[in-house]
Parts: structure tokens; sequence; C-alpha cells
């Protein structure tokens, strides 16, 4: 697993041994950033179940300007760290530990926006709904939601959002979302 382009292109990342924390595939990262036209330019990035913070670290290098990440697993947190080092985005990167749903209000409650949105929970975890539910208090006008699930999410699971696009990549499907209040 690297960070494919931007300023920390080819840098390698690592991801805990076992399968509970299950790391955003080279090409689904590019398929996003494909979507985005290749390059940020100054985002706020919010990585949500982020892992190994890939999502996220590929945004900064790719020119968002701040990323936070929120996950709950100490082992996926603390390769979150050591990757944000490695790769120096450490000073640009804010690492959340905790449920992704009591994190989502804080950031709402301090009044943190975004302008994208990544989104990877356990696939078996049952948060997708829950998770998508909270999102709107954290989003500037305009943003974009990214959702990787198993096997695409339901219209029950997206209820209030719009569906831009739903695409397979690989064993894993993608959602891009906006919410309708923001959407530009």
């Amino acid at each position: 697993m690297r960070i494919i382009a931007g300023s920390r292109r080819g840098m390698k990342l690592q991801a805990p041994p076992g399968t509970d924390v299950r790391p955003t595939s080279d090409k689904l990262r590019g398929a996003v950033m494909s979507m985005l036209g290749g390059f940020l330019s100054g985002e706020r990035v919010l990585d949500v179940c982020a892992g190994t913070g890939a999502v996220a670290l590929e945004w900064l290098s790719r020119g968002a300007s701040t990323a936070v990440a929120i996950d709950s697993d100490p082992v996926a947190l603390e390769a979150m760290r050591a990757n944000a080092k490695h790769v120096r985005l450490d000073s640009q990167l804010t690492v959340v530990p905790g449920d992704a749903i009591k994190q989502l209000t804080k950031l709402a409650t301090d009044g943190q926006r975004f302008d994208l949105v990544y989104v990877d929970p356990p696939y078996d975890a049952g948060l997708y709904e829950a998770i998508l539910a909270a999102l709107p208090d954290v989003l500037n006008s305009g943003a974009q939601v990214f959702v990787e699930s198993r096997e695409g999410l339901t219209e029950a699971q997206r209820i209030g959002w719009t569906q831009v696009t739903q695409r397979r990549y690989g064993g894993g499907w993608l959602d891009r979302l906006q919410w309708p209040e923001v959407a530009a």
C-alpha cells in the first residue's frame, strides 16, 4: 500500500497484520481521485472509520489543506499515526480516537465543516445509516461524500442523500453522495 500521487507519491504506508483493519485499496483511492479531477486545492477533508489513514493521507498528498481521521480501533490508530509521521503529513492530520457517531456529533458541535468525506466502516458493523444521518451537520456547501461498502448502499441506507454514482471496484463498491441541502 502506498500514496498514489501528489507530494508524497510512492511513499509506503503500513497496515496492521490480520483482518481487523481493511485498508482502502490503491484502486479505490485512485477511482475517488479520478472522480475529483486528480488533485485537490485546499479542501478540508474527513475520513470516517479511517483505519490506516490511507484516504486522508492520499488527499493531503494531493492538495487538501487539512484532514481529520476518526477511528475507534487502537491498533488502527497507532498505524494511522505512524503512517502520517512517516509521510511527513502528521502536522496536517488530526487523528480523532473514538466512536464515529459520537465524534461526528462533537465535530458538528465544535463547528467543524468539511468539503470531502470518506466513509469506510467495517462492512458488517451496521453503521452506514447512523454515520450518514450524522454527516449533514459537518458538511460545507457542495460537499461530496464517498462511501465504501461490500455491496453498494441501498436506497434505505442513504435516505435523504442524492446518489451521484455507484460503482463496483474489485471486491468493494463505492457510492458518491451529496446532501441535497448542500449540493452545489
